[in-house]
């Protein structure tokens, strides 16, 4: 028995130190499941990132003023499934901003409330490249986000806006199954083989027809 205490100490080390060798892998391994880019070309997680973040920093300076001191909770007032990486984005423009970001309600005399209307990835054509004529895949991307904020105690709207932003870009054609993620909705496009129009115009439809709903459910609200 004494002796098994004696090897303790020593077993210890290595048995430890196997022990994380065997965790490290299923580590990298959860890290790289959904990166945010693929041989330099942005997935669409990653774009649905800098999506959300640009309209983060637009956002956030026309309601700063209006909001309570240096103090920022933000919450989501209609369920969607991007709404965890624009909570994300707005926490992180609001320290970039130097506000003190608070998790819970209640720690804040104001609340930014925010609704997004439109977050869509879409594969919009297949071209190929001058450069060596690969095929490549043409993408766009649009985020529509309404802002207000709120008062934490009465509820009363203080300010509101809303801000857009309209993405695109290409990428090889080989990476399609690279970049493509089922994490969410909108970074699981579908591609089609056909001769797609080369336009953002859908986009642009979606957000002004977003930005006319926005509109629309504020006049109600304030009647």
């Amino acid at each position: 028995m004494k002796a098994f205490r004696r090897l303790v100490p020593v077993l210890a080390g290595p048995l430890l130190a196997v022990f994380l060798l065997g965790m490290a892998p299923r580590a990298l391994l959860a890290e790289e499941e959904h990166p945010l880019t693929v041989a330099g070309v942005p997935t669409n997680l990653g774009l649905a990132h800098e999506l959300t973040s640009r309209v983060a920093q637009l956002l956030l300076p026309e309601l700063s003023d209006h909001m309570d001191g240096a103090c920022l909770h933000s919450r989501a007032g209609a369920e969607h499934s991007g709404n965890t990486l624009m909570d994300l984005a707005l926490a992180e423009a609001g320290r970039q901003s130097g506000l003190r970001v608070a998790a819970e309600e209640g720690l804040c005399g104001s609340v930014l409330e925010f609704s997004i209307l439109e977050l869509r990835i879409a594969y919009t054509g297949i071209d190929r490249s001058a450069i060596g004529m690969k095929k490549e895949i043409e993408r766009h991307a649009a985020c529509v986000v309404a802002g207000r904020v709120l008062d934490a105690e009465t509820g009363e709207e203080l300010a509101s806006t809303q801000q857009e932003i309209l993405l695109s870009d290409r990428f090889p054609y080989e990476l399609e199954g690279l970049v493509t993620s089922d994490r969410y909705p909108f970074t699981a496009p579908t591609l089609s083989e056909r001769n797609w129009s080369k336009s953002v115009e859908p986009f642009v439809v979606t957000a002004l027809v977003s930005g006319l709903v926005y509109l629309f459910f504020s006049n109600q609200s304030s009647e």
